[in-house]
This record gives structure tokens, sequence and C-alpha cells, in this order.
């Protein structure tokens, strides 16, 4: 493989990375992936993990989010998931409210 070329896992790790650098240095593009994930996701090819895991997104996050800190981001892709699992986690979201979580 040349330096020009790169894997598709690669591809992906660069999208999720593009998006979150761009979350962080574009407040419009961040208040439109809060917003409208769909639409500010145009374009970019994301797995579900990684689609799961913007969505999952909320303002505090968002916030929290720095250059320095975005690998912990999006290092959730280094582990191994199905779509299995990815349904699973995002029917947890849909069950459970904050004030579930919070106890």
């Amino acid at each position: 493989m040349t330096t020009a070329e790169s894997s598709p896992s690669e591809t992906g790790q660069n999208q999720i990375k593009d998006v979150l650098e761009r979350a962080i240095t574009d407040p419009a593009f961040g208040r439109q992936l809060l917003d409208d994930p769909d639409t500010a996701l145009d374009g970019y090819e994301l797995s579900e993990v990684q689609l799961l895991l913007v969505r999952s997104l909320d303002e505090e996050d968002l916030a929290k989010l720095t250059p320095e800190n975005l690998e912990e981001y999006f290092a959730v892709d280094s582990a191994v998931y199905t779509p299995e699992d990815a349904a699973m986690v995002q029917q947890g979201y849909e069950i459970y409210d904050a004030d579930d979580l919070e106890g």
C-alpha cells in the first residue's frame, strides 16, 4: 500500500476525525451536528458505530471536545462491533432517559 492509498478503516478513521475537528473549529457545523446530524454528515462516509457515536453527542460533549482529546472519541472504532451491537446500544439509548441513568 502506498502512502496515497488508504484502507476503508483508515478512511473511516480520518472521516470521523474530520467531523469532530470541524465541529470543534466551526461552531455553525457543531450546532448543525447536534440539531440535524444526518444533514451535517452528508458527504462523509462513516461506519454505523461512528454514526451512533456522533448522533449520541450532546452540547456538553461537544463543549468538552478539543484537538488534544479527540483520540478517545473516535478510538471506539478500534473495538469490534457488529450491526447488532450498534442496534442494541441504540435501543439502550431509546429505553432510558437521563433521569433513569442518574441514580
